[in-house]
């Protein structure tokens, strides 16, 4: 490598990363930079307030950052032009604006295609698991999946009732102990909808505690796509993380090295992955 080569400065910015959905993203970014013969310098930035936001973005006019690539995190329009007058690019993943390029997926469809799959299968008695919570800092996208679901079901003449939608985090182990005292009930709705793939796991565990077959008692369909999904045969709806993280960073080191790069907006096509829980 030449001595006077540029180095681009990256920085990931995102909620958390202990989560596996962040993780995947990170490595679709990290396996695309590897790939390049350009040098980079990858950083990570967890960022839990929206004050921390701020002040993360107020930083970039004194330190030596090129590029951010924010993920899940809600950077209004007036929040992406101060990142670009300080003169750093930025690319998101999942929020969507007219003023930076965006990687997206439709949850909404997402949840329309986990219905559509029920009722191709003949199930009629529905539930939802879901994380409730919600950050001002961070994109909720947990909730369009949800209404997905629902007006996909609507169109067809069904319904979830309240008492049937349930909610929890986003903990594998806190579901596993919500579920082990709902299963023995017996008056469990057939076909679950499960926002997150952890919270997937967490079912199917808590099922196997109770002798409850997946998918001839209970049939579970996630959304995400992780690396434990495909350990536990889950049927899911995946956002093709990896990807996106390979395609944020394209999109960046575009911004960065091409002077007549163009804003875009690039949405991921959700799919279905079919395993056993169906």
């Amino acid at each position: 490598m030449e001595t006077n080569q540029k180095i681009y400065k990256i920085c990931v910015c995102s909620p958390h990363f202990s989560s596996l959905a962040y993780y995947h993203r990170l490595r679709g970014i990290q396996k695309y930079l590897d790939t390049l013969e350009i040098e980079t310098d990858l950083q990570i930035r967890i960022i839990n307030s929206r004050k921390q936001l701020q002040r993360f973005i107020e930083s970039l006019r004194s330190n030596d950052l090129d590029g951010v690539i924010f993920i899940s995190l809600a950077l209004s329009d007036n929040l992406v032009y101060e990142v670009k007058d300080a003169g750093v690019q930025c690319v998101l993943i999942e929020n969507s604006t007219n003023a930076c390029t965006c990687v997206i997926n439709d949850n909404f469809e997402g949840g329309r295609i986990a219905a559509r799959y029920f009722l191709d299968h003949g199930y009629d008695n529905f539930a939802v698991l879901t994380e409730p919570f919600h950050w001002d800092y961070s994109v909720y996208t947990i909730q369009d999946r949800v209404l997905g679901f629902q007006a996909e079901l609507g169109a067809a003449g069904f319904t979830v009732s309240r008492e049937h939608i349930y909610e929890n985090k986003i903990d594998k182990a806190l579901v596993r102990e919500q579920f082990s005292s709902i299963f023995p009930e017996k008056n469990y709705p057939k076909a679950f909808f499960v926002t997150a793939d952890m919270m997937a796991v967490g079912l199917i565990q808590a099922a196997r505690d109770c002798g409850v077959r997946v998918p001839e008692d209970v049939a579970i369909i996630g959304f995400d796509d992780i690396d434990p999904a495909e350990a536990y045969d889950l049927t899911t709806i995946s956002q093709h993380l990896d990807e996106s993280g390979r395609i944020a960073a394209e999109a960046l080191i575009g911004k960065l090295t091409d002077p007549d790069y163009v804003e875009k907006t690039i949405e991921i096509p959700l799919s279905l992955i079919e395993r056993k829980t169906v």
